[in-house]
């Protein structure tokens, strides 16, 4: 990580350049290679994928610098990023669980929680429902229709902060966690806890590939699991500890599992043979929120900027930024960061880092778009828009904005 510093003369050195020069360098810079292909147009977990890789291999959300589409109030604390399906995007905060068009903003349905209750996790969506953690006088995962009939309740016993991970539609379940420490297998059509399994620790984030679960404490450990059925439950394959709480966590196709600790830095974990072992760590920075896990480098934000490893070795690539608190969003070539700053926004840039020396770099941003206030939760990028919750300013609402090119 590059001193703060450095940071600041970076953006008053790419001021004076005038976006002239970075479009003159956007042939000269790569991005990951293959990863401009086929994939989904819209953004279901919060961390894209059941793998929670942060990274769709799709080139959704805008190519050149949006204007602002449709911004809409919100209140309550927010959880997370909106998650987008079928033309429609979801938020929840503390206290409502809401769905809006995706073309216009127009507010299709909302359930209100109760004064004594409130919604705890981020949203995740399939074909079928909605999913959201929940506090209160129904603790545990609530599910709704696409046009907001609770479906089912699945009872926990403790709040659900870790997002619901569902695994591929041709799987009648969900998985989900509490901080009570424990997890839970849930059949996906009507709500029925099928097996908890207790990991010893408040989960704070969760992942799951095909039939592999892992879940990360707030006490700094990565567990892994098979789950072997219903009737089998779940078959413990590794766990480690390690410094500071699991902020996020990834499973590539190989099994490997890339995780983010708080005040711990980023670490990619063996899977197969050496199940558990550190591949390589990098002791800083250390990520506020999820990762994104693209097909030849990890990005990471941390509050001072956003971060960019080799996925393979772990060495430092490039680094560039601001007050980049909330996480990264990746798609196609593009990465998108919120800056969290008083006078923040959403910056694009190329994964490839542009050229140059640390953070003093050009070509690497693509856009900037400067919201009326801070941006509060990370980017969503799905379709040709993208989505992204700000303060309003001094005087301001909270809102959702969708932002658009052209």
């Amino acid at each position: 990580m590059t001193n703060p510093d450095a940071r600041l003369s970076r953006r008053a050195f790419l001021g004076t350049l005038g976006a002239g020069a970075a479009v003159g360098l956007a042939g000269c810079v790569g991005g990951d290679e293959g990863s401009t292909g086929d994939g989904r147009a819209d953004w279901q977990h919060p961390y894209f994928s059941p793998e929670g890789t942060g990274y769709n291999p799709r080139a959704t959300g805008p190519a050149s610098k949006p204007s602002e589409s449709w911004g809409i109030e919100v209140n309550g604390l927010e959880l997370a990023r909106p998650v987008v399906f079928d033309e429609t995007v979801y938020l929840a905060t503390s206290e409502r669980l809401r769905a809006f068009s995706a073309a216009d903003g127009t507010e299709l349905w909302s359930v209100e929680s109760d004064t004594q209750s409130g919604f705890r996790s981020s949203v995740t969506v399939d074909s079928e429902r909605v999913y959201v953690g929940h506090v209160g006088a129904r603790t545990g995962v609530l599910a709704y229709t696409h046009d907001g009939e609770e479906a089912w309740h699945a009872p926990t016993e403790s709040s659900v902060w870790a997002p619901v991970v569902r695994p591929e539609p041709d799987r009648d379940c969900l998985y989900t966690a509490d901080t009570a420490g424990n997890l839970y297998r849930v059949r996906a059509s009507d709500g029925t806890v099928e097996w908890r399994e207790e990991v010893f620790g408040p989960v704070r984030s969760l992942a799951a590939r095909n039939d592999t679960v892992v879940a990360g404490t707030e006490g700094g450990e990565v567990v892994t699991f098979r789950d072997e059925g219903v009737e089998r439950g779940l078959t413990g394959s590794w766990r480690t500890k390690h410094p500071g709480g699991v902020q996020s966590l990834a499973v590539a196709g190989s099994g490997d599992v890339f995780a983010g600790f708080f005040g711990a830095g980023v670490a990619r974990l063996s899977g197969g043979l050496r199940a558990g072992a550190v591949a390589w760590h990098q002791e800083d920075p250390s990520p506020h929120g999820s990762l994104v896990v693209g097909p030849r480098r990890i990005f990471s934000t941390d509050g001072a900027g956003l971060d960019a490893f080799d996925k393979r070795s772990g060495s430092p690539s490039w680094a560039a930024g601001d007050d980049f608190f909330a996480p990264p969003a990746g798609a196609g070539d593009t990465v998108f960061v919120s800056d969290t700053s008083d006078d923040g926004g959403v910056v694009a840039y190329d994964t490839g880092g542009g050229v140059g020396l640390d953070d003093i770099r050009v070509g690497g941003v693509r856009w900037r778009y400067d919201l009326a206030g801070r941006a509060l939760t990370g980017p969503t990028p799905a379709g040709d828009a993208l989505f992204v919750v700000e303060s309003g300013g001094d005087d301001g609402p909270r809102r959702l904005v969708a932002l658009r090119a052209g």
